[in-house]
């Protein structure tokens, strides 16, 4: 029976969660006003909103203001990245970078070279 009762706690927990995400959400609308003062208002209560509930804005875009499961959901939705082509691409750029700095380091050995025969 303890184990039941804590389950709902923490689907109690969760759902209060989500209502404050909503809030959030509402509040980060705010910051697209045409009017100064009400964008710094919203900028102020959704800073305080993440100090409220001792959460980083990281762990809020990660969705682990919700819980480990949750967060897990937001990764396994997020279809858009490829992370394997990311990873392929970005290994493609350090390799040209690589052959970039070793030709610098030809030229520049071949100057100091010059420069001692002198």
């Amino acid at each position: 029976m303890l184990g039941i009762d804590a389950r709902v706690g923490v689907e109690g927990e969760r759902e209060i969660q989500r209502k404050d995400l909503v809030r959030l959400d509402r509040i980060l609308g705010l910051l697209s006003s045409e009017h100064p003062g009400e964008r710094a208002s919203a900028a102020l209560a959704a800073t305080n909103f993440i100090n409220k509930h001792n959460l980083t804005w990281w762990e809020v875009l990660e969705g682990k203001a919700l819980g480990p499961k949750a967060a897990a959901a937001v990764r396994r939705a997020d279809t858009s990245v490829d992370y394997l082509k990311a990873a392929e691409s970005r290994l493609r750029q350090m390799q040209a970078h690589n052959q970039t700095l070793e030709k610098q380091i030809r030229r520049l050995k071949a100057r100091l070279e010059t420069l001692e025969d002198q």
